[in-house]
């Protein structure tokens, strides 16, 4: 009896954390090019290979409602349960969650709105799951979680906007005026969905502002804890990483976001989550 997180496959833990907090990760779907797969099911790698080779535009969508349903049941009602997911204005998965809580009545679930994804996602399952680990009730962990997801700043660049434009997760104006001028847009979250912050002339110079912006705010000390995010480009993140340690004191952890999160930022996303 205890504490039970659950996530879904968009906070992209290392491995290792997931299995060092027993967490457990119901997965979104993909389809490309007439092939429909769970995340996870297809490596990173090959996955990126085929949308960089193919002109058919990926499609996700949320877990069923009976996915959540058989992680639940697997641990039975005798749990507590907290239930992190992307952000609700990313994707339909909060529903989904929230309709497999419906449908155990006996269970205790709480769904929230992580209002963020990939480790804006992360950061906030690794604190729930930490905090349970050391004891930690249901209210405890959720007044906690609560500031973190108010802290937590996720910013990042793309090589291409038309995937952020044709997902409808990014407005076509700002899509066409960025390809046209060759402008890289500094992204972030906020309130839950993607902005554009600022526009620069070149991803170094983009890459360069997110940096400068975080070593502002660790001089400040307001940073305690950093991933570096990335979508098949390892050799710039590790890079970006012993950028970033350069003034960090702290080790800082590198994540690649897979096919779903990918589909829509594209592969050479690079960025940064903090908090």
């Amino acid at each position: 009896m205890g504490i039970r997180i659950i996530t879904d496959s968009t906070s992209y833990l290392p491995p290792e954390k997931l299995e060092e907090y027993e967490i457990e990760v119901v997965p979104l779907e993909i389809t490309l090019g007439g092939i429909r797969f769970r995340e996870g099911e297809m490596s990173n790698r090959e996955y990126y290979s085929r949308l960089r080779s193919t002109s058919d535009f990926p499609t996700t969508s949320q877990p069923p409602v009976g996915d959540f349903v058989k992680v639940f049941q697997k641990y039975g009602p005798q749990e507590t349960y907290i239930c992190l997911v992307i952000s609700e204005l990313l994707s339909g998965t909060f529903h989904s969650a929230e309709n497999a809580a419906a449908l155990l009545p006996d269970y205790d679930i709480t769904v929230l709105d992580s209002r963020s994804t990939a480790m804006g996602l992360g950061f906030q399952v690794l604190k729930a799951a930490e905090m349970g680990r050391q004891g930690f009730g249901r209210d405890q962990i959720i007044q906690e979680l609560v500031k973190v997801r108010a802290a937590i700043k996720v910013r990042f660049v793309v090589d291409n906007l038309e995937y952020l434009v044709r997902g409808g997760r990014l407005g076509k104006t700002s899509g066409l005026l960025g390809n046209l001028l060759q402008v890289k847009p500094i992204l972030g979250i906020i309130d839950g969905k993607i902005e554009a912050l600022k526009k620069v002339r070149s991803k170094r110079r983009a890459v360069e502002n997110i940096i400068e912006e975080l070593k502002s705010e660790v001089e400040q000390g307001k940073v305690s804890e950093i991933a570096v995010c990335h979508a098949d480009i390892e050799s710039e993140a590790m890079e970006l990483k012993d950028q970033v340690e350069a003034f960090f004191p702290r080790p800082v952890l590198v994540s690649e976001v897979g096919p779903t999160i990918g589909s829509h930022a594209g592969p050479g996303v690079l960025g940064l989550v903090y908090y």
